[in-house]
């Protein structure tokens, strides 16, 4: 299986070997014992060779050690022969051998390691047997016996309890000198109390009448049917109310849902329908398990279904001859379920712009407009919300998109220029100049065409018409954190030039503006600063506005925290602590995904100023208080939602405290925001 775009989670075939007595020993004969199954595994041929091709990992369990292979399936049967034909007397051994899938990661010193559910049931499977024992999982018996040479070998034993009384069928490796036969105190003898005795309900979701799809789903239910299980496939229920209410029930009280993704399932409603439901019933109760297969490639899934399965792990089907690992991966996912671990999450720093690649950006409705806006070379495109929504992430992931297609991009955070850069219109302009000319590659005669007669304006302008006219392909400029330039004198001036541009495509219609698009992200509005917006961009430019998280989507991404939030309830009460403020959200989704403190721990920590929301808080505590008319309108806005449109009122909407309704009433963004700043700005909690 693999995660994302990478692959980090494979079947891997794994032989755990014991010493029996171990503990009991004094340190110095542990350390003789070790030494001495070091020295008989690697003398084994098996060992060697797969040491040679690097298709082992040794990996040291303190009484023991564990073997994973990758590529030969036969390779841990064939080590365990080797090794207990060739041991001393002195070592008394039991082995335990299951394939089952397996996550890379690094110990804490760095060296490579594996998790998963492969390494832990060939432990479970090895703790149930004495010495001279070596067991094997139903899964590892079923692929032995599809070799001639290895079935004689292979032997039912019986049901084993493991750790937190599991039971799983345990069969037995015997032949001449080589295995145990006898029951391990562990095992019951009867072998009709296997895993088949408690069936997991399955649905198996696909695309009616599409190949391969209907190959793999034979293959599947046909296996999974015979291991006991309840398979559920919508195939004969006539359409309409109850079919649709059939569907929905199922779906819901599944154990798992497995899910065929080829290119034709992906075009499907009832597919997207069918796949939002088993996530809603996940949030709701922790299952259903979604256990996607990919048919024939492994690329990013876009839209409603990338955004619920691009983060699970999953299996790829390139043909028939994938049916038996396909169903080894699902058996094993349904063994162990999958869940993210910190290790696999690579967790990030929270704060800042998102990667367009990130697991963790969230996609909104306005993002794919707004890439759209982008590619068909709109003028002005806006992108425009309180501070910490998610501006900068997004104007990041158009810049990507540009980029993808091609175009040539040039980007100007206005946030990274200095006061000083800021007091000088000329040198204003001819920063803006120089920047745009290295980020083209475009040589530019400054001192003979940026002319003093002429002004920055028609200076500017000139420089523009010159890049644009020296490129036949579209140019792209995004201009980041726009409100940096707001209060500077000469606003107007500039914002108005950009909005020049724009009519130019009008009054030059042979002129090069049609190959010119700029991107603008800001919170203020702008008209507390710009003059005159007939004069400016922000009235004429295809607008975005992004809005706080909603539930489903703070839920989406506890998800992709690896579930730290462990029910749709506790998804709730954060939700109603913060109102989706995307900041806050991944800060506390990172604490808990991180586990240095409790959901409960949290919540009592929220308000603190040494809480896990402290400085964030304290922040905006500042901003509030340092402008009087800021201060006037918060304290207003505690007393009463009917509030006028003052230049207060909107920088607190600019800053993401309060937000407006659809009536134009003034709320306050979170309850979080609310108990904070009225204990600090008015004394107590209302």
């Amino acid at each position: 299986m693999v995660t994302g775009n990478e692959r980090v989670t494979e079947i891997g075939h794994v032989l755990f070997i014991d010493i029996v007595g171990y503990s009991k020993q004094s340190t110095s004969t542990q350390s003789r014992l070790i030494q001495e199954l070091t020295s008989a595994v690697e003398r084994t041929p098996t060992f060697q060779s797969s040491r040679a091709d690097g298709d082992v990992l040794p990996l040291a369990t303190g009484d023991g050690m564990a073997l994973v292979f990758f590529k030969m399936v036969a390779a841990p049967a064939s080590c365990a022969l080797e090794l207990v034909k060739t041991v001393g007397p002195s070592l008394d051994l039991r082995i335990g051998i299951h394939s089952g899938l397996v996550s890379h990661q690094k110990d804490i010193a760095g060296n490579p390691n594996v998790a998963g559910e492969g390494i832990n049931t060939a432990q479970r499977i090895m703790d149930v047997g004495a010495a001279g024992h070596v067991l094997v999982s139903s899964q590892y018996a079923a692929w032995l016996n599809e070799f001639d040479e290895w079935r004689p070998l292979v032997r039912e034993l019986g049901v084993g309890t493991g750790k937190h009384g599991v039971k799983m069928p345990i069969h037995a490796l015997v032949g001449p000198g080589f295995g145990r036969a006898d029951l391990p105190d562990g095992v019951e003898g009867d072998l009709t109390q296997n895993s088949n005795s408690s069936p997991l309900d399955l649905v198996i979701l696909y695309k009616r009448n599409a190949q391969p799809d209907e190959q793999l789903l034979e293959a599947l239910e046909g296996r999974l049917k015979e291991l006991g299980h309840d398979v559920f496939i919508d195939r004969h229920l006539k359409m309409g109310v109850a079919w649709a209410k059939a569907i929905e029930e199922e779906i819901r009280t599944a154990d798992a849902v497995i899910v065929i993704l080829s290119d034709s399932a992906l075009g499907s409603e009832m597919i997207e329908y069918e796949l939002e439901t088993a996530h809603d019933e996940q949030v709701n109760r922790g299952k259903p398990y979604l256990l996607p297969i990919r048919i024939g490639n492994e690329r990013k899934i876009e839209g409603h279904v990338g955004s619920i399965v691009n983060h699970l792990n999953y299996s790829v089907w390139n043909g028939p001859e994938d049916n038996s690992r396909i169903v080894a991966e699902i058996l094993s996912a349904l063994t162990e379920p999958p869940h993210l671990q910190e290790d696999e999450l690579q967790l990030e720093p929270v704060g800042g712009a998102i990667s367009a690649d990130s697991p963790f950006y969230v996609e909104r409705e306005v993002d794919a407009e707004c890439l759209r806006a982008v590619e068909q070379g709109e003028s002005i495109v806006l992108i425009k919300g309180p501070r910490q929504v998610g501006k900068t992430s997004l104007l990041g992931r158009a810049v990507k998109h540009a980029s993808d297609l091609s175009l040539r991009i040039a980007s100007t955070d206005f946030q990274k220029l200095s006061s000083s850069q800021l007091s000088s219109e000329i040198d204003f302009y001819r920063l803006l100049a120089a920047t745009l000319a290295r980020q083209f590659k475009f040589s530019y005669d400054f001192s003979n065409e940026w002319l003093d007669v002429f002004g920055p304006n028609m200076n500017m302008d000139h420089f523009l018409r010159t890049l644009l006219e020296s490129f036949d392909d579209r140019l792209v400029w995004f201009m980041d954190e726009a409100d940096k330039l707001f209060g500077v004198p000469f606003a107007s001036d500039f914002f108005g030039l950009v909005r020049s541009w724009h009519n130019s495509r009008a009054t030059e219609p042979g002129g090069p503006w049609k190959r010119f698009t700029v991107v603008i992200s800001y919170a203020t509005e702008a008209h507390l600063f710009i003059q005159d917006l007939n004069q400016s961009p922000f009235n004429v430019g295809r607008q975005f506005l992004l809005q706080p998280f909603t539930f489903d989507q703070v839920a989406d991404l506890n998800r992709r925290y690896g579930s730290p939030l462990s029910s749709a309830d506790e998804v709730q009460r954060l939700y109603d602590l913060i109102g989706g403020q995307p900041f806050l959200v991944r800060r506390a989704l990172d604490v808990l995904a991180r586990k240095t403190m409790s959901f409960t721990e949290l919540l009592a920590a929220a308000e603190r100023d040494d809480g896990p929301f402290g400085d964030h808080l304290k922040r905006i505590l500042i901003s509030v208080s340092q402008l009087p008319a800021v201060l006037e309108a918060m304290k207003s806005s505690f007393q009463s939602p009917n509030l006028p449109e003052t230049d207060g009122i909107q920088r607190l909407l600019a800053s993401g405290v309060v937000r407006q309704t659809g009536d134009r009433k003034v709320e306050i963004a979170s309850d979080l925001y609310r108990r904070y700043l009225q204990s600090h700005l008015v004394g107590g909690v209302g």
